[in-house]
């Protein structure tokens, strides 16, 4: 065997076993945010009434309701929403636990590249900018209060003032918080685990730019949350669907109001 071929094999292993690694990667995202198999899934009602304000019921809560006489006021929008957890098989579980974990880092994935016509062309975006872009708001600003809480505490713990502790906790999250658009190498990082596991979480959006087809919220793995919608409004109504599983409540300040 020649010193050439040797080489030339070397050089040809060096370069394509990257290469190999990443399309291996990009080849497993669709499995990663949606899992191949069975697992318990739980039906939401979610109502947007003309206010703009939300509420939430379980299957039977509104079944029940509409047994009684409820009916929907002119101008509201529902969204039946399917939520499956893969880690303990009860959804709501899998929701708490994903979210509450303590984490390095956090990513929002915005979705398809597409999304930045938002903010320069929003009449190409294929749905609705205004409700994608308060998903993403929503959804960033609640992920970065449940994640600043580990930082406050800690500050407290060093005896900061309350305050300082507060402006520490802000810094520490916004060091670690990032946003991606679902491009070749986000699906890979996904599917090979490099963001959404137990150190490093990832809240991915799916719309209608994405072709999602079902409004579900799925929590594949520790560390990984899916928002999929038909619609835009369907993942701001996600947003909150998930507020409610885990009791969350904002600041008397915020708009975001929440009932059922």
């Amino acid at each position: 065997m020649s010193r050439k071929f040797l080489v030339a094999l070397v050089l040809a292993v060096l370069i394509l076993s990257p290469i190999g690694y990443l399309l291996y990667g990009y080849s497993k995202y669709d499995v990663s945010v949606n899992p191949d198999k069975p697992a318990p899934e739980h039906t939401y009602i979610v109502l947007r009434f003309p206010s703009g304000q939300y509420a939430v019921f379980t299957l039977p809560q509104y079944v029940n309701l509409t047994m009684r006489g409820f009916r929907i006021p002119e101008g509201t929008k529902g969204y039946a929403i399917n939520v499956t957890g893969y880690i303990t098989g009860i959804p709501e579980v899998d929701v708490n636990m994903t979210m509450n974990a303590p984490y390095q880092r956090f990513t929002i994935v915005l979705g398809d590249p597409s999304v930045k016509v938002c903010s320069s062309n929003p009449e190409e975006f294929t749905g609705s900018c205004s409700d994608r872009t308060a998903a993403v708001a929503e959804m960033s600003a609640f992920t970065a209060t449940l994640f600043k809480r580990y930082y406050y505490v800690e500050a407290l713990k060093n005896r900061m003032d309350e305050a300082s502790a507060r402006q520490y906790a802000y810094e520490e999250t916004m060091k670690r918080h990032d946003t991606r658009y679902l491009s070749f190498m986000t699906k890979t990082s996904l599917g090979l685990g490099r963001i959404g596991n137990k150190d490093h979480l990832a809240v991915v959006l799916l719309g209608p730019a994405e072709g999602a087809e079902v409004n579900r919220v799925i929590v594949p793995r520790p560390g990984l949350i899916v928002l999929e919608g038909k619609s835009d409004g369907a993942l701001r109504a996600e947003v909150v669907l998930i507020e409610k599983i885990m009791q969350f409540k904002w600041p008397t300040e915020n708009q975001t109001t929440t009932s059922g």
